[in-house]
């Protein structure tokens, strides 16, 4: 089963606050640790029809793939995704770039 990271997952988040006039958003499905666990969850992803892409990053407890689908322009775009994504019954958190 793929599980996420939620620490990870929210120590990544940006308060939704401090969205600028030019700023971006993603949804981010998970950060895993185990490279399988990320490829199946991008898989999942990719098989609704919506491309994703991955971001290594070196945390305190290891690293950890994120599973991201973006960016987007709006808020309300990066929400639409999710909303595909939840219906689907996958994770996913829209974040501030």
């Amino acid at each position: 089963p793929v599980e996420p990271a939620p620490a990870a997952v929210a120590a990544a988040a940006a308060p939704a606050s401090s969205a600028g006039p030019r700023a971006r958003f993603v949804v981010q499905v998970g950060a895993y640790s185990e490279a399988a666990s990320a490829r199946e969850a991008r898989l999942k992803v990719e098989r609704l029809g919506v491309k994703t892409y991955t971001q290594v990053v070196q945390l305190e407890g290891g690293k950890r793939t994120r599973v991201r689908v973006g960016p987007f322009e709006t808020r309300e775009e990066a929400n639409q995704v999710l909303s595909r994504l939840k219906a689907a019954g996958l994770p996913g958190t829209v974040l501030t770039l």
